[in-house]
């Protein structure tokens, strides 16, 4: 099969690159700004090429002949929602929309990654793709532009699903966490990636594990290897078809609190130290910019993805601690484990 991967130098990117690059059946192509997590990772059947999918001839250059498009590309940081909400429907929305238009004229299959986030303020106790309703918040808080953004490209693929005019699977990620997350920021650092790279940086660095209205919004976090295993059922899966995916582990549901509790009994486990951080409670204004509205999550309903033959096999503790030593063994050398875990 031959694979377009877009946004292959990201964290996802380079891990469903190497998957796809052990698969000797697949020749793939990956398109990227930079290409730093993927050192050490490549082969015959794969090749970097330096760009950015908002430069649409180099896209359909790259993408003439392909079998699949997998398009990872997409701002993810809740600071650049509030900051510069254009761009991010930009980029989100419009750069997205020409990938697909053009797997519509060259009938190319699109595997596009949207996010979790598209359901809004949950009405129901679990999301269910194809059932649960996508509330979002004011337009006062343009953090929801993200959401909104990708909610929309999701109903274009529908849309055009429909007319048969596009064969295309969308994936909804849940907090997908391991090595190579993102990068790390200097202690007492406010906005910025995720959660869990925030928390990490406070460990080595001791400086303060900021808890966002208090930390009590939950999460459902899901293992790299496990992410990954799910992209390579949906494309291989004819039952994948014209479909929208939860990609999560129900299992791994907790606050954010109780993920700062966690790692850092962990960091404890792992090192032999005390850790020094301490829990600082901070406003979502005042940590991410005005604008900024976080909701409560409720896990999701995986069933249609488990329905295809895939099932997450990392727990709570070992998709943190697996994700932690990652940053761990580069700061102390302590060994790292294998990405199954």
């Amino acid at each position: 099969m031959h694979i377009l991967l877009l946004g292959a130098g990201g964290f996802l990117g380079s891990h469903i690159a190497e998957a796809l690059i052990n698969q000797a059946a697949h020749d793939v192509v990956g398109l990227d700004i930079d290409d730093d997590k993927l050192d050490g990772i490549g082969g015959p059947n794969f090749r970097f090429v330096r760009g950015d999918v908002r430069d649409a001839t180099q896209v359909e250059e790259l993408a003439a002949g392909v079998d699949v498009v997998v398009d990872l590309v997409s701002y993810a940081n809740p600071s650049i929602y509030v900051t510069q909400p254009l761009e991010v429907f930009d980029l989100n929305f419009r750069s997205n929309l020409a990938v697909a238009d053009f797997c519509v004229a060259h009938d190319i299959r699109l595997i596009q990654f949207s996010t979790s986030e598209v359901y809004g303020r949950p009405l129901e106790p679990t999301y269910r793709e194809d059932a649960s309703p996508l509330v979002m918040g004011p337009v006062t808080k343009q953090r929801w532009i993200y959401a909104a953004a990708k909610q929309l490209l999701e109903r274009v693929l529908h849309a055009y699903g429909l007319e048969g005019r596009l064969d295309y699977t969308i994936i909804r990620p849940f907090n997908v966490i391991g090595s190579r997350l993102d990068y790390l920021v200097p202690a007492g650092t406010v906005g910025g990636p995720r959660v869990f790279s925030h928390f990490m940086s406070a460990l080595l660095t001791g400086g303060p594990m900021y808890l966002v209205n208090g930390g009590e919004a939950h999460r459902s976090f899901t293992h790299i290897a496990d992410a990954t295993a799910a992209v390579l059922t949906v494309l291989e899966h004819p039952g994948a078809s014209k479909q929208i995916f939860n990609l999560g582990n129900p299992a791994n549901d907790i606050s954010i609190r109780g993920l700062a509790a966690l790692m850092r009994e962990l960091y404890e486990e792992l090192t032999g130290a005390t850790s020094a951080t301490e829990l600082v409670e901070i406003s979502g204004d005042d940590f991410y910019g005005e604008g900024y509205e976080d909701t409560n999550r409720v896990p999701p309903d995986v069933s249609k993805l488990r329905a295809l033959g895939w099932e997450p096999r990392h727990d709570l503790r070992t998709t943190v601690a697996d994700a932690m030593r990652y940053y761990l063994g580069a700061a102390n050398s302590i060994p790292q484990p294998s990405e199954t875990g």
